[in-house]
Order: structure tokens, then C-alpha cells, then sequence
């Protein structure tokens, strides 16, 4: 609808610029007025196009009105100095209640123009099964590829696997300390820094049942045996839990291969070709502070062991040379101050910083019967995702997650998560949507033919409209959403849109056996709602279900 009537205005404003001898390329803006009185579209050209014409914006916008009524049947009138106030027949909102039904792209956006994506999330350390926390980033991060997607762009989703450092050197000594535990050597110490929590008693277990001899072995050998299945066993449950939870990848990269590769070293090379590489105490630097960082970055240490900096940059160096034109990670809060660092680094890289956006996710609280749960109250001090899960669901999960903009810190209630009421945003939307296929069913009960769009325009009056704009909407939150990363627009408009939906139930008889064309209509103007509620469900990764 709106695309239609813009490609119209844009082709009667270029012929007009051609008649005037002007070869100038103008934009103009087509948006839904705030006050249903202003009409469904208001337009700017006029006013975009005085400067060019040198002509009073109202004689434009009257010019423009009667090119527009050549071609197409509108009720147009000029407001203030030249806004062109558009209202369209039921014609054109039929036109798009069927759009919404049969094309299957209907919400889809070209803003992305195929450009290679690569959204990279979670990226949990091996070290352990995911939290809530990770939850979070993984529904965010999910539903910011599934954007993607929708505004044009190849995405690939993909998962930085840390298996190399002192984690990972911390993580076997784990395993290897409960094993002799298990043994009951009081010889072997647990590291100050090792990781606590029962599944690591389970992994050394099971290195016990499959080498009994393990604590006899060459120390190297044994620890290497623990780290090996650590980090099988661990990133197994955490891959378990992400296709649980609806998040899949499309690759995994190990940190491993950056040191195999040599692909550490050789983008060493590449940054000292910008000229900001140097040498101080032993130790090599970059010297971000030239690019506004708040202090120079340390790159190789005096031992000679590489700063977590470093592989980083390698690591995102290897995502361009791949292919990808545009760069999403998705961090934890904690890693603020790390965005500015890398930025520098790409740059002295020669990568534009508007081809890479970190985004930050900050902290989740988990309320029940309106009290904090304290993360003291699980093993190893965390809340895996997992129990969240099985306690409240994939769709309630994955709904609040995105409830609230991902930088501010979120409060979930799990009762509230839990509860089957109006009060429940996710509950109240699959409702809405479940809704429309009960109305179906009791049509057919009722003896009525449904024939979809048959009196769709006998039924579109000032309600139905309201309705639909509304629908039409979703088209305009998802770009948005898109561009500035935010899948929170989203779940706000599906409450709206729900809300809106269930209005409208409440205040019409869709059901009416002595007119059924109306019912039809009105039906088809339903199932249009629940086509929509559903695709902005996908979008966050939450199911649409036909009953409820």
C-alpha cells in the first residue's frame, strides 16, 4: 500500500522536475499521521520541492493532487504550508488485507541489498553450561539474525568457541582435581581459580571410567585427556540447550585454528603496516589512545603470551577475509570498555567502523513470588539456562528476553511467565492469534462457508482500518528494528497489535449467518491479523499455536 502510492508520488515528482527543466533527484517522506483525522498518509513533496520549482508549496501540492487523481482514486487535501493529507479507499486496504494472506514476503525490506552479515553470539567459554545471562544474548542475537534476514541481508549465525588460553588450561585442572578427589588423593590440590559447580565432578567421572589410571599418567597427557572431554562434554550441553532453545549456527569457530592458521601473526603484520605497533618495555603495543581509546592496548605481553586482545582482532580480521561486510557481536555488559579497542583495531585494519556494531546485554534478575532469586541458590553459583526452560518455557523464555530493550537491565517474573492470563504479554498475543482459528472452526460449525475475501470490501470500515494500519505497521517496525538492532520493537508492537486485535473481537459480530458476506470479510481481515501476529512471533523465535 504504502510502497504503491510512493513509487506513484515518485514518478508524477520526477516528471514534474523533468517539465521544469530541473535535473535534481528529490526525497520526500509518505507517513501515517498520528491523528486519524490527518488522513492514512501524509506527504512532504510539495514542501521538498519549492526549491526547485520556485513556486508557493500549496500551488505544488494542488499539481500534485491532480496528477495523483489521474491515476488513482484518493480523497487528498493540503494542510498547513503544503502537506498533501491522503486518505485511501476500501479498495486499497482490501488490496492489502489479501497482500498480508498470499505473499509470503509481505514483511519483508530490501534495505540490506544482499550484503553479507554475520551475526556472532553466545559464544559461551566451554567452560561451563550456559546461564541465564547467555539466554538472554541467545534470543537476542537469534531474532537480530531472523531481522536481518527479513531486511535483505545473507546472514550467518555463528559461535566463537574459546578453547584455547588459561581458561582452558584452568578447566582441565578442574576435571583432574575432582578426579583425585574421587581417588581420594589428598596430593592433588584444587586451582584457586578452577570451576566449581557438579558437572565438573561428572566430567572427571567420566575420564575415571574411561582412564582409571589417569592420576599415574604423565601429568601433560592426563591434563590433556580432562580438557579434551571437558570440553566435548560441556559443549555438547551447551549445544543441547541452544537447539532447545530454538538457536542453531551455522558455524562454530574454534580459537584453536587462529594459532594453527597462523592467523594471529599474520594480522600482526597487518596492523603493523598502519604504523601504530610499537614496542615499550619488553612488550607490543597498539596505539589506540591516536584513535580516541582512553589508554594504548597491549598486544603481546614481555612473556611473550599473547593479550586476549589479540586473537580477537585476528579472529575478526578472518570474518573479512571470509566475506562478510557487516559484523554483529553480541557481548556481555562487562565487555564496555572492550568495544572502543576493537573499533582501533579495525581501523588501523582498514575497515570502516560502520561495517561492525557490537552490542552489550546487560544483567537478567529472575523474580519469583516477587523475590530476587539469588544465584547462591544453584550449583557453581549460576542459574542454568536449562532450568529456566523447563520451568517456564521455550516461548515465554524467549518472548521476555526481548520483552525490554537489551541494553537495560531486566527484571523476569517467572510467575507472571507462567501465568495464563491477560496479563501475560506472550500468553495474551498467542491468544489473539489462536483466537482467529477458533472463529474459523465455529464458522464452519455454524453452517457458514468462509470464503476468504469475499466481502472483504463491505467489511472495512473505520475499525477494520484501525485494525489493518496496524497490521501494516509490522512492515515499518521490522526495518526499524533491523537498522538500529532492536527485536524489543517488536514484542512491543505485537502487544499492541494483540490488543488491537482483541478490541476489535469484542466491539463486532464476526460471526453473523444472515450476512454472510460481512462475515466473510471480516474473517478475512482476521486471519490477515493472525498471518501478522505469527510472523512477528517468528521474528522471536516464539510459536503461534491454533489452540490454546
Amino acid at each position: 500500500m504504502k510502497e504503491k502510492l510512493t513509487n506513484i508520488i515518485d514518478e508524477i515528482i520526477k516528471g514534474m522536475l523533468k517539465d521544469a527543466g530541473v535535473n535534481e533527484e528529490v526525497t520526500f517522506s509518505l507517513v501515517i499521521p498520528e491523528k486519524e483525522e490527518h488522513g492514512d498518509f501524509a506527504c512532504n513533496a510539495a514542501m521538498q520541492l519549492v526549491k526547485h520549482l520556485k513556486k508557493n508549496p500549496k500551488i505544488i501540492a494542488e499539481d500534485i493532487i491532480s496528477k495523483l487523481n489521474e491515476k488513482i482514486k484518493l480523497d487528498c487535501t493540503i494542510a498547513g504550508p503544503g502537506f498533501i493529507n491522503i486518505k485511501i479507499d476500501a479498495s486499497w486496504y482490501a488490496e492489502t488485507v489479501m497482500d498480508i494472506i498470499n505473499n509470503e514476503k509481505y514483511f519483508h525490506n530490501n534495505t540490506g541489498g544482499g550484503k553479507k552479515a554475520m551475526v556472532e553470539f553466545v559464544s559461551a567459554n566451554p567452560t561451563g553450561p550456559l546461564h541465564i545471562g547467555h539466554g538472554r544474548g541467545a534470543a537476542y542475537g537469534d531474532s537480530v539474525a531472523r531481522l536481518l534476514e527479513m531486511s535483505g541481508y545473507e546472514v550467518a549465525r555463528e559461535y566463537y568457541v574459546n578453547d584455547a588460553g588459561n581458561q582452558m588450561n584452568n578447566l582441565a585442572l578442574s576435571v583432574y582435581a575432582r578426579a583425585a578427589e574421587i581417588k581420594g588423593r589428598s596430593d592433588i590440590t584444587f586451582p584457586e581459580a578452577g570451576y566449581h559447580g557438579d558437572y565438573i565432578i561428572d566430567i572427571a567421572k567420566d575420564v575415571l571410567n574411561t582412564h582409571e589410571n589417569i592420576l599415574d599418567m604423565d601429568k601433560t597427557q592426563a591434563l590433556d585427556i580432562c580438557l579434551e572431554k571437558a570440553v566435548q562434554t560441556i559443549q555438547a550441553d551447551i549445544d543441547n540447550d541452544l537447539k532447545e532453545f530454538r538457536v542453531t549456527f551455522h558455524n562454530y569457530f574454534s580459537e584453536k585454528i587462529l594459532y594453527k592458521n597462523k592467523l594471529v601473526e599474520k594480522t600482526l603484520d597487518e596492523l603493523a603496516k598502519s604504523g601504530k605497533v610499537f614496542e615499550q618495555d619488553g612488550a607490543l603495543w597498539l596505539k589506540t589512545t591516536d584513535m580516541g581509546d582512553d589508554k594504548d592496548r597491549v598486544l603481546r605481553k614481555s612473556t611473550g603470551e599473547y593479550t586476549y586482545f589479540t586473537p580477537d582482532i585476528a579472529y575478526h580480521q578472518n570474518k573479512y577475509e571470509r566475506g562478510y561486510e557487516y559484523l554483529i557481536d553480541i557481548w556481555g555488559a562487562d565487555h564496555h570498555g572492550y568495544i572502543k579497542r576493537m573499533q582501533c583495531a579495525l581501523e588501523c585494519l582498514n575497515h570502516k567502523l560502520e561495517s561492525f556494531k557490537a552490542t552489550l546485554i546487560q544483567m537478567v534478575n529472575l523474580i519469583q513470588n516477587g523475590e530476587k532469586i539469588s544465584m547462591s541458590t544453584r550449583s557453581g553459583e549460576f542459574i542454568p539456562l536449562s532450568w529456566l526452560i523447563n520451568e517456564v518455557g521455550v516461548d515465554a523464555a524467549r518472548f521476555f528476553y526481548n520483552m525490554r530493550s537489551h541494553d537495560a537491565q531486566f527484571d523476569f517474573d517467572i510467575d507472571l511467565a507462567k501465568s495464563k492470563s491477560n496479563d501475560n504479554p506472550v500468553y495474551y498475543i498467542q491468544y489473539a492469534h489462536a483466537r482467529v482459528n477458533s472463529l474459523i472452526d465455529n464458522a464452519n460449525e455454524k453452517g457458514i462457508e468462509y470464503k476468504r475475501g469475499q466481502g472483504l470490501e463491505k467489511a472495512i470500515g473505520s475499525e477494520e482500518i484501525k485494525l489493518i494500519k496496524n497490521m501494516v505497521k509490522l512492515k515499518y517496525v521490522i526495518e526499524l528494528s533491523a537498522q538500529y538492532l532492536e527485536p524489543h520493537r517488536v514484542s512491543y508492537h505485537l502487544q499492541e497489535l494483540a490488543a488491537s486485535f482483541h478490541s476489535y473481537y469484542y466491539n463486532n459480530k464476526i460471526l453473523n449467518n444472515e450476512d454472510v458476506d460481512t462475515t466473510c470479510g471480516r474473517l478475512t481481515i482476521c486471519e490477515a491479523a493472525a498471518v501478522t501476529i505469527k510472523q512477528g512471533l517468528d521474528i522471536l523465535g516464539v510459536s503461534a499455536p491454533k489452540r490454546m
